[in-house]
């Protein structure tokens, strides 16, 4: 029969088509949905990345991966995603380059490996040999959604409950970042290229050449992974190297300080005689003074310890920070009474104004009579925050503290390279809602990093 010039049968054809290309777009949307926030799941898992802004993520990775599946050419699918999932992790995750390219790769090895073994399966199963958009070709499509989906939430559920981790330090040394993206980028490109071109030739590649490709990408794949545990391992044990060598540094001086105390104390005692000889209470009250001064140094040391300043890097940080101002006759005081390990902010990020507002305090104390630095880690239940307070003595001159946060002003005589330290600091708690810095002044210049805990 003919209506309008069109067969029935073409319009039927025409109207199976078009529900065909609906079903298609609704597969297409729900794998993607599902398979994002899978792998988004255990990349967070394995790499210990924060989960913050993880829904955004998602919904963009979903958006994005649909669209290109939909609008552009297969084989261009594959790298137009590793290209986005790339700079949104990097974006959101508020992650370093090299750890990026890494949570790509851990997707890329595991995933697209999976998708070519199953695609590949089921493909023999249901005798496909086009891709043609048709009534038997909707079975095939929903078959195969269904066995990856599968198999990822399989291997979440292995990875979470084997506790999969990979450790990866918050500062890395330039080789290590290096090799970190060497690596990680020929692996995803070779691992892309590979399925591009493997799915291209499928109807004509025999199935042992087929399965060989997908064992010798898994060997390839799984040894760069090896490659890159290596390097951070590596990068670990030198922290830990350089760790230890600033506690034996610390250890040291505390050691020559206690002996140099020892040796002098029976002079101290003769001294402290002679006043009570001569029933000079005043020269008495000086020189306990003294002795009480030099006591209650030698106890602060005691802070100075990873139990008590949990955290590796911070650890490593206040104390080469402490040495520095031992060279200057600068003293610091350190009391923490929080766990630095659960701070809602980056190691990286912590450490870097950390080590800013230290050295800004070190450098305005030892200009003063009275050299002294306050560093204190303590919990506020009432606002749920943690509060990090450094202090220091101050010379008495007028200073605009509203000038402190922009770009270039300085307090030192020489202006080059500095008037940069407080308005990096500045950038950075711009970026987060829960940091906040309050600085003031009285008799002595005090920062205040508040640090909020928001769920």
């Amino acid at each position: 029969m003919v209506k309008n010039g069109i067969k029935e049968d073409e319009i039927m054809n025409i109207i199976l088509f078009q529900k065909n290309v609906v079903l298609l777009i609704i597969i297409i949307i729900a794998h993607t949905a599902i398979t994002t926030f899978i792998q988004n799941k255990i990349v967070i898992q394995i790499l210990n990345f924060e989960k913050t802004n993880f829904k955004k993520i998602w919904v963009l990775q979903t958006i994005i991966f649909t669209l290109i599946r939909i609008l552009i050419p297969t084989y261009f699918h594959k790298i137009l995603e590793v290209i986005v999932q790339t700079i949104l992790y990097k974006q959101y995750l508020k992650i370093t380059i090299e750890k990026a390219l890494l949570a790509t790769e851990v997707n890329v090895i595991i995933f697209s490996i999976t998708e070519l073994f199953v695609f590949k399966i089921f493909t023999e199963l249901f005798k496909v040999k086009s891709m043609l958009i048709t009534n038997s070709l909707m079975p095939f499509l929903i078959s195969v959604v269904f066995a990856i989906i599968t198999i990822k939430l399989v291997t979440y559920a292995i990875i979470k409950k084997a506790k999969v981790k990979i450790y990866i330090p918050e500062v890395l040394s330039s080789y290590s970042k290096m090799q970190i993206i060497e690596v990680a980028s020929v692996s995803i490109l070779l691992t892309v290229i590979d399925q591009t071109l493997v799915l291209a030739w499928l109807d004509n590649l025999p199935n042992s050449i087929y399965f060989l490709d997908i064992i010798l990408l898994f060997s390839y794949s799984l040894i760069s992974t090896i490659s890159i545990i290596k390097t951070i391992q590596i990068e670990k044990d030198k922290n830990e190297i350089n760790n230890l060598e600033s506690n034996n540094d610390r250890l040291q001086n505390n050691y020559d300080s206690i002996s140099s105390f020892r040796h002098d104390f029976g002079n101290i005692m003769q001294g402290i005689g002679g006043y009570i000889a001569t029933k000079d209470l005043d020269g008495l009250q000086k020189m306990y003074n003294d002795v009480v001064c030099e006591c209650q140094e030698i106890n602060n040391t005691k802070a100075f310890d990873l139990e008590v300043i949990n955290n590796p890097a911070i650890y490593n940080l206040i104390n080469n920070k402490y040495l520095i101002a031992r060279k200057n006759n600068v003293k610091i005081n350190v009391d923490v009474y929080i766990d630095l390990n659960s701070l809602q902010i980056k190691t990286y990020e912590l450490c870097r104004i950390l080590g800013i507002l230290i050295d800004n305090a070190i450098e305005a104390s030892k200009e003063c009579q009275e050299k002294i630095v306050n560093i204190k880690f303590i919990k506020d239940n009432y606002y749920n925050r943690n509060i990090i307070v450094i202090e220091n003595t101050c010379k008495n001159y007028l200073l605009d503290l509203s000038k402190l946060k922009e770009k270039g002003f300085t307090t030192k005589k020489n202006k080059v390279l500095h008037g940069l330290g407080l308005w990096k600091v500045n950038q950075i708690i711009n970026k987060h809602e829960n940091l906040k810095l309050v600085t003031s002044r009285d008799k002595t210049f005090k920062q205040q990093l508040e640090i909020y805990s928001w769920k």
